[in-house]
């Protein structure tokens, strides 16, 4: 039930989405559910309203446009424990490589 964030690089020749590639950059995986045990603690507060998109079960992709408040809501999300900081620091890195490049996307994949 974890979610795994992806950092694509995406090429796309002209606007037909049959001609949009996504190559992978970079991986932060969370095999012990790290993230979403911190985003549940959250859900449904209205406080982290990205976040609360956020699907154990299906996908989320997020734009370079939308990394400040991605970061943002990462910043407030409650940290008890060293595992939960290391995960949401891999997680922050990834969303702040995509904020600077606007070739990238950042995917939110859940199992």
């Amino acid at each position: 039930m974890g979610v795994d964030a992806v950092l694509m690089r995406v090429e796309q020749r002209g606007t037909s989405p049959k001609r949009r590639k996504l190559t992978p950059v970079a991986v932060a995986p969370d095999p012990k559910d790290v993230f979403v045990r911190v985003v549940d603690q959250v859900r449904g507060r209205g406080t982290h309203p990205m976040l609360e998109h956020v699907d154990p079960y299906g996908s989320l992709i997020l734009s370079p446009a939308e990394m400040p408040q991605f970061l943002s809501e990462l910043a407030r999300l409650p940290t008890s424990a060293a595992q939960d900081v290391e995960a949401i620091r891999r997680l922050e890195d990834l969303a702040r490589r995509c904020a600077a490049d606007p070739a990238t996307e950042l995917h939110l994949d859940g199992d």
